[in-house]
């Protein structure tokens, strides 16, 4: 506009600059480093049990067994090295029967007695005050559970091989040749020719069941004829 005036240039007095004083400076905003603040939270939170979550199911403990009291009959947590032959009880009354034979597990002890000799051991052994309380069950059930009738009729024969297939010849053996090893005795005369004789053991034969073939005629009210038959 022509009309205005330029005062810069009319008063350049009055338009001076004003130099900046010294040592004062444009002052830089001082940093403060943040330091966050932890958030105290004084209230207590109570979870809602509609909409929480089931607390875990913790497993119970398993019991400490206390193994010194498990009873033996059980066999149970024991350590089978642990129980030997020892602890069996011994019968007070028998004790030579905890002994044991060679080839007894498998029940081939060779026999070196007749069956004579045998029934003369049964008999002197009740007659003996030693062994007074063993009954003649007991001895039956200590010669492998021979029945009474089985005894009797072994018993009641005669002959060194009457009765070799029962079983009383080979439990009444095995019963007395503990006995005599037990008691520390020696072998005796008959003992020793037997071995000599029969170095494997007696056969467990009955030479008096040895049947003969006989060849005949039947009698006329049986039809006649001639018949074969073990007899």
């Amino acid at each position: 506009m022509s009309g205005m005036i330029d005062l810069s240039q009319a008063a350049p007095d009055l338009f001076q600059r004003v130099p900046p004083k010294k040592g004062r400076g444009a002052r830089a905003a001082k940093s403060t480093p943040f330091t966050a603040t932890p958030a105290t939270n004084t209230a207590t939170t109570v979870p809602d049990p509609v909409t929480a979550p089931p607390a875990p199911v913790l497993a119970a403990p398993a019991p400490v067994l206390d193994r010194t009291l498990v009873p033996i009959s059980t066999n149970a947590y024991l350590d089978p090295s642990s129980h030997t032959d020892e602890q069996e009880p011994v019968d007070p009354d028998l004790p030579f029967l905890s002994a044991s034979l060679p080839s007894e597990s498998t029940d081939s002890v060779p026999i070196y007695d007749s069956c004579d000799e045998l029934r003369r051991k049964i008999r002197a052994f009740f007659r003996n005050p030693k062994y007074s309380k063993v009954t003649q069950k007991k001895f039956r059930e200590a010669i492998g559970g021979v029945n009474a009738n089985t005894y009797r009729r072994f018993m009641e024969k005669k002959g060194e091989t009457a009765g070799a297939e029962c079983g009383m010849f080979y439990g009444s053996y095995v019963f007395f040749e503990k006995m005599r090893i037990w008691e520390g005795k020696s072998k005796g005369v008959r003992r020793v020719r037997s071995e000599v004789e029969f170095p494997h053991g007696r056969p467990m034969i009955d030479d008096n069941r040895r049947g003969v073939w006989v060849i005949g005629r039947a009698p006329a009210k049986r039809g006649g004829g001639r018949r074969k038959g073990w007899y």
